[in-house]
Formats: C-alpha cells, structure tokens, sequence
C-alpha cells in the first residue's frame, strides 16, 4: 500500500485525505500552518460533510508540520493542497520525507507544474486539475460540493500509476484520466483567473460563483477573459475548444457584442456552483488580508508573465491585478462600477 501525504489541511486536503482515510488509505494529514485544525482532528477526528449534507467522521492519522522528524517512513505519494504561493515553501518542508519516485500531485489551482519540474523533474510530477472544492466550517469539520478531478500524465500516456491513482481518487470524487492535461489545466486556468477576481472587485458574497455567471455585466467581462486567455493558451500550443461548456469561439463573439442570445446560456452555467463564500480578503477585524492577491500572483500573474514572453496582450488580467491590489491598499472599494472601468477602459481581444 501506498504511503500518502495530505499537505495542507484546508477545504480540499481535508476532504481528500478523508475520503481517502474511508476507503482505507494509509494517509497521513500534515498541517502546515493552523495547529488548532491539528489539535481537534487529533482528538476528534474530521467529519466531513458531502453535498448532499450527509455526514461521516473518520479518524485519519494528523500530524502538525513540525512533527514531521518523527515519522519512521518516507511517503510514496503527496498530494499538495496548499495556496499556488506556497508551493514551493511546502515542497522544500517535505522533500526530505519522499521517495525518490515519490509522485507529487497538485490539485491547486494555476499551473504549479512550471514551479515543481524544476524541482523534482517531469517524472515525479502529475497534474490534477480540480472541478469540485470544499471548505471549513470550524477546526475538524470540512464540507464539500460536486465535482470532478481530471488527471494525466504530461506525456499523455496512461500508464499503470496513472490509472491507480485515477482509482484512489474515485474514492473522493468522479476522476478522469486525460491524454492532453495540460490543456485541461488551461482550461481550469481561465476559469480560476476570472472567477475569484471578478467576484472580489464586484463584490459578491456568499453564492458568488453562480453571480458572476448571472449578472449581465459580469458576463461581458468574463467573455473578455475567455477571450483573452483562450488565444494565450493557443500560441502556448493548447488550443481551447470550450470554457464552461461553451464554445470559445461564441465567447469572444458574445464579448463583442453579438451573440445576445448566449446571455442567458452563460448564466445558467451559474446554476450548478453551491452557496458558497469567495476567498476572503479580511480578517475579523476587517483587515486586509493578502492571501488573495499571493495567490492572484500565479493565476493571473502566470497569464500576464506567459502574455509578455510570447508577446501576447493580457490588458483585462493586468487591470484586473491592478483592482485587487487598490481593493486591498483600500484606493478603491468593491462594487458594481469596477465591473464598468473594465469594459470601458479594455480593448475586446
């Protein structure tokens, strides 16, 4: 049996390594930050909640990270469920306790396989591009909506590890097995640059995901990304065909103003995403937070550096970066006239 790493226990590792640790998984939880989540999991185990609110408590064996000396075997499998800006702080931690053909999975958002191949090479690294999330409710207790991962090779190949952890990974979410994943995480890419920005400069709370979907304004924007990050992806060599389920081709004529008809098929993309709150960029006392924009860095960040070098324009990504950080510096506040400075003030690409 496989020796498995969950590093980073929020939403998404709580929920992997417990559905892993019910299907009978020798997993090991490791909390990098928050010794509270350690402490009550620990003494109570985490419960997870399904979408359909059914609940199951499991007993995963949890560590906090600076326990990690204390582990008498080294880890076949991680899986790195952390922020896109710690990638990099979480593999240095764990390199020590890895196989030399340790597999290292990265179900976060943004396109972490150009940070870990220079780390640990092409053949430790495989893709997982995520569909579904989760969060917390409090310290041990971790929800989750629908979805699906999609994995591959960055060969292309199926291979036998590919189709076992394609396996292991049914056990947390319906997994499908690409020949062409990087574009996938192209595809995942463009959702997770436009989404969780748009959202913060407009201002939506909870059920944020279907909002940006259902409000016409938003819509145009998130036309302008699709268009946008789409010709991006295609001079990198993965050409998209669709983004959310519809064709790329009638996003960019939707941004220009055609297509009215395609207003209402955007919104009902919104109608599958569950009530569920944005990152959040304050604190309890109302403070500014940066994990938001850290994690911008390389997502829209990824997309603005890629622009630059293949000399392709990336103006929404750029204004858009530039909001959040006068959104954080309080220079401006969320609102509805972001939305307008960015439909006024962009070129349709």
């Amino acid at each position: 049996m496989y020796k498995i790493a969950i590093a980073g226990v929020g939403g998404m590792g709580g929920n992997i390594g417990g559905y892993l640790t019910r299907g009978g998984q020798d997993i090991t939880m490791i909390c990098m930050s928050w010794k509270e989540n350690a402490r009550v999991m620990k003494e109570k185990g985490l419960t997870l909640i399904n979408p359909s609110k059914a609940i199951t408590r499991v007993k995963p064996e949890v560590i906090f990270v600076d326990e990690l000396p204390l582990l008498q075997k080294k880890f076949d499998i991680l899986f790195i469920c952390m922020s896109s800006n710690d990638t990099i702080k979480t593999l240095e931690t764990m390199g020590p306790y890895m196989n030399s053909d340790c597999w290292v999975v990265s179900p976060q958002n943004g396109i972490n396989e150009d940070t870990l191949i220079p780390l640990i090479g092409v053949q430790n690294v495989i893709p997982c591009v995520s569909y579904t999330g989760g969060g917390f409710i409090e310290p041990g207790v971790v929800t989750m909506h629908d979805g699906y991962f999609v994995i591959g090779e960055l060969n292309g190949k199926i291979t036998p590890r590919i189709r076992e952890l394609a396996r292991m990974l049914s056990l947390v979410v319906p997994t499908y097995i690409s020949s062409d994943i990087m574009k996938e995480r192209w595809h995942k890419l463009c959702i997770a640059a436009m989404v969780g920005p748009v959202s913060q400069i407009y201002g939506f709370n909870y059920g944020f995901l279907r909002g940006v979907f259902q409000n016409e304004k938003t819509r145009q924007v998130l036309a302008r990304f699709v268009s946008e990050v789409s010709r991006l992806a295609e001079v990198t060599g993965y050409k998209l065909d669709y983004v959310e389920g519809i064709a790329v081709e009638d996003w960019r004529q939707y941004a220009r103003g055609k297509m009215p008809e395609l207003s209402e098929k955007i919104a009902e993309v919104g109608n599958k995403f569950p009530d569920q709150a944005p990152t959040r960029m304050t604190d309890r006392s109302g403070n500014y937070q940066r994990t938001f924009s850290h994690e911008m860095e390389y997502i829209n960040g990824y997309i603005i550096n890629k622009g630059k070098n293949l000399g392709v324009p990336t103006p929404v990504n750029e204004l858009i970066v530039r909001m959040i950080r006068d959104l954080e510096n309080g220079k401006i506040q969320s609102g509805p006239e972001n939305i307008e400075t960015i439909l006024k003030t962009t070129e349709i690409p």
